[in-house]
């Protein structure tokens, strides 16, 4: 794999030399870093790349992507919401933003756009098991009862079904406890 890299990066190299603008080329060079774990840069090339006018959805993803590899969240989140907001029944930035969310622990802000993203995808069982584990983060114990239960009804082999319930049941337990010392 590391000399197809090479290959790969020695073209990109010769044709943005001809080509120093060349949309597609700057994308595939942001992607090269990124390959290589070069974040920084991967996300300077996929913003040259961006002002260019490469695919707009591709080069946001990997500014959010690299972001990510770079331990910065934050800006990470923005940039998922910018695409979700321009692509809000896509799955895998709904994945990426919850990657980001859940690096700064914003579970409330996570279970407002999950919630969004199954009003209009309520299929997507990936996305309702996340959702289910988001309302159990940010206290939401009968949410995420209610959620654990569709998926249950649906698909009731659904991999981490099981741990899903015992972490509800858990909370459950605590809140009953809470309750009866109150």
């Amino acid at each position: 794999a590391g000399g197809q890299l090479l290959t790969a990066s020695t073209r990109v190299d010769a044709l943005l030399k001809q080509y120093p603008i060349h949309a597609e080329a700057l994308l595939l060079r942001a992607i090269l870093h990124m390959q290589r774990e070069q974040y920084r840069e991967a996300e300077i090339a996929f913003t040259t790349a961006l002002n260019q006018g490469a695919n707009r959805k591709k080069c946001l993803m990997g500014i959010g992507m690299a972001s990510m590899g770079r331990a910065y969240p934050q800006g990470a989140w923005q940039t998922f919401l910018r695409v979700l907001a321009e692509n809000p029944d896509d799955a895998e930035v709904i994945h990426w933003l919850l990657r980001a969310g859940t690096a700064q622990n914003r579970w409330h802000e996570l279970t407002v756009q999950l919630r969004n993203f199954l009003a209009r995808n309520p299929s997507e069982l990936s996305v309702r098991f996340a959702y289910a584990g988001v309302l159990l983060r940010d206290e939401q114990v009968e949410a995420a009862r209610h959620e654990y239960d569709q998926i249950r009804a649906l698909a009731p082999s659904y991999d981490g079904l099981v741990e899903l319930e015992q972490a509800i049941a858990g909370k459950e337990t605590l809140l009953a406890l809470d309750a009866s010392n109150a």
